[in-house]
Parts: C-alpha cells; structure tokens; sequence
C-alpha cells in the first residue's frame, strides 16, 4: 500500500505555525514589556531611554548604545556571566522516495514528514573583563511522522554536554573581538529499522543475535577554535561573526576538519526614533564545510531569524527559527527542516 503526501501542504502548514509563533511571540513581548516598564524607566523624564541606559555591572552585550540580539547559529563575543535555557520543536518536511519498476521507471512516491524536539541549558561565567568559561548540556530527538518515515529514518537522539572559554581579544566603542574554543561530546542513539528487516530478509529470515543491525550507537566529539566578532557602526544596527576551524565526526565515520563560517545582522527597534518599542531582530547565516550535529552532510547552509525583547537589564528573551537543507539515506531529495526554538537568557 502506497503512502502519499501534499508536500507543499506540509510546508505551507508549518510556515505558518512558525508564523503563528513569530505573532503570539510578539504579543507576549508586548505584554511584558507593559509589565516590566516601571523597571525600564527609573526616571519619568528620562522619554528618550535608548539601549545605551540599560549599561549595569552585568556586562550586557551592548557597543555604541546598541544592544545586541543572541543567537545560537552565531555565537557573539562578548565576556559576560549568564543562565540560558533552550526549549524547541520542528519538523522536516517531504521526507520522499519513488519506486521504480524493472525498466526503472517511477510509479509511486512515498513520502512524510519527521517531527524533532531538543532543550539545552548553558551557563557562562565571567572571570574577569577579558575571560569567560562556559558548559551546556542538552539533548534532541526525532521521530518520523508515518510508517515509511520511521522506517526509513528511524528513529534517533542525542545527549550532549560542551565545555569552552572565551578571551578577550580586542575592543574599542564599537567593535569586539574575542577568541574561543569548545569541545563537545555527543552520544548518539540510531534505531535503524530499515537495516534490522533488510539483514532478516537477507539471512532468509534468521535472525543472529551476536548482530545488533536494529540499535546503531556513536559517540561523537568535535573540537573548535573560533574568531567571534562583534561591530555596532550605530546605535540600531549591528553585525556578529565568527570564523572557526574545528576537527569532529559524523555518525559512523572517522575524525575530519570542518570550516565554520557565518555572519548575522541585527537591528534594536528601541534606538529607532519613530518606532521606539523595545523588540529586536536578527537574521543569520552559516556555512559549514559538514554538519556539527551528526548527519553526513557536506557544505550545509544554516540559515536563522529571530524576534527578542530587548528592553530589559536582566535577561533576552526571544524565538529564533533555524532553517537547514538536509539529506537522509533512502531519500532521494534533500528534506527542508524548520526548527523554532524558545530562549532566554538571563545575566548576572
């Protein structure tokens, strides 16, 4: 019996859930931001509050008046002590096959969707102006959303811890640069059903116990050495990047080096006189010469947007979406995957 799907559907749907998250995201940021107004503004004749007011011995990641929005897909600079915590869902859609006949024309399509769930918590703590170390621990999994997904995907998770340290490079009132390195550890769990029926049919139905084809099992460290970069050429407008070379592993291979390289652009509402409202953007973008996660993919684009509040002296609180063009074994086609996270961020 055959599977299909509306791919486009599919898409269609989960754009606009990430719509739909962007909105409800804006609205409790305004919410919060009525709440917490009498915490903004200390002084009722201080009207034209911009980033630059919310300096504290906190050390917020602010350069020429420009408060700077966090993101995951580019790390910023900045040495500073925080608590963040990560929770986040999303799908790869039009996960697909054919099936060809003896002359190897295609008659049918088989195609899904894979659903995926991952939290994470870091702490960062700042020894001094110009040196910081850091530790995350978090985990992800996905699972197929039909018959034909789990058994051609399987199903899949990861638990993860990363240790790092960043130094102070160089620093004026608009520009920050800092060096880091993070080593990161990865225990990967692949139930691999597609293998287990394929390895009983091969054996004419025997099964060899001394063989675990269902459970596959890695584990995957990786080492990084980065430039992070951060320029406020005014107070709304602001770049982050970072340059880094790592040597890691995909799922089932040996150690390789890997190029990271990315920039993302920033923009703070507050310090813009017409709109003056507290929210901040951030759109992004990551080469690597193959994943950091764990897939065997070579040249991934990571692409990143997201919506924060950025009123506040304590904390950044935000979605960010992440957008990458995977391949999966058995399918034929790259698969789109979404990922819409919830992150906060609170400083200390």
């Amino acid at each position: 019996m055959s599977i299909h799907k509306n791919g486009s559907n599919a898409m269609k749907k989960n754009i606009e859930f990430s719509f739909l998250t962007l909105l409800f995201g804006l609205l409790f940021f305004i919410s919060i931001n009525s709440n917490l107004s009498a915490q903004e503004i200390q002084d009722d004749n201080d009207v034209g509050q911009d980033s630059s007011l919310l300096k504290t011995d906190k050390r917020l990641p602010i350069l020429n008046s420009f408060r700077f929005i966090p993101s995951d897909v580019i790390r910023d600079p900045f040495i500073n002590t925080f608590v963040k915590v990560n929770v986040g869902t999303g799908a790869a859609l039009d996960l697909k096959s054919y099936i060809k006949n003896l002359e190897g024309t295609v008659f049918d399509t088989l195609s899904g969707d894979l659903t995926y769930i991952s939290a994470e918590l870091e702490f960062q703590y700042a020894v001094n102006e110009w040196l910081a170390f850091n530790g995350s621990y978090g985990g992800a999994g996905r699972l197929g959303t039909n018959a034909y997904t789990i058994l051609t995907s399987g199903i899949a998770y990861a638990t993860s811890f990363t240790l790092g340290a960043k130094v102070k490079i160089w620093q004026n009132d608009k520009m920050f640069l800092a060096s880091s390195i993070d080593y990161t550890s990865s225990e990967v769990i692949h139930y691999s059903i597609y293998d287990f029926v394929k390895e009983v049919y091969e054996s004419g139905g025997k099964i060899d116990s001394s063989k675990n084809s269902l459970l596959e099992k890695d584990n995957l460290p990786k080492t990084f050495l980065n430039l992070n970069y951060a320029y406020a050429p005014t107070d709304w407008f602001g770049l982050l990047g970072v340059a880094g070379f790592g040597i890691g592993q995909t799922f089932k291979s040996k150690d390789k080096g890997n190029i990271r390289l990315g920039v993302a652009a920033s923009i703070d509402f507050l310090n813009i006189d017409f709109v003056s409202f507290p929210i901040g953007i951030l759109a992004s973008i990551r080469y690597n010469s193959f994943s950091e996660t764990g897939e065997d993919i070579k040249n991934l684009i990571t692409l990143g947007f997201r919506i924060g509040y950025s009123g506040h002296k304590d904390f950044d609180i935000g979605i960010e979406n992440t957008y990458q063009s995977l391949n999966f074994r058995l399918s034929e086609q790259k698969v789109q995957t979404i990922i819409t996270a919830f992150k906060m961020r609170y400083y200390f």
